[in-house]
């Protein structure tokens, strides 16, 4: 029985020393009302505290519009292709069984019948 108690306080012990309520580091500052009139774009820009306030908006200069359109249009003609190909290929190359002729052949199934 001491190995099971010793087991429990140890693991009260454990409860106690964990952080409450996610330790997030607590609140931010409060921070200070505006003493001049706000800038136009300042809806624009989430300033959280931080030295770089960063967009509201992303801003992704990577690939270009146009570049951006070419790669969705090139995706969609893929599956433009695969449907077509889908549609005009022949149906019965498609059919998960085989046709029952090609299973029981007609000079056999006249014999096998059930009555």
């Amino acid at each position: 029985m001491r190995g099971l108690s010793a087991l429990a306080r140890r693991a009260a012990q454990a409860r106690q020393v964990m952080v409450v309520r996610g330790g997030g580091g607590g609140p931010l500052a409060k921070p200070l009302p505006p003493s001049q009139a706000l800038m136009e774009e300042d809806e624009l820009i989430w300033d959280d505290g931080t030295a770089n306030p960063e967009p509201c908006l992303d801003q992704f200069t990577l690939v270009s519009k146009y570049g951006a359109l070419g790669w969705l249009l090139g995706g969609m003609s893929i599956f433009a292709v695969a449907g077509t190909w889908a549609t005009y290929s022949a149906p019965e190359k498609r059919v998960p069984w085989a046709a029952k002729k090609v299973v029981v052949p007609e000079e056999v199934s006249k014999y096998n019948v059930r009555a």
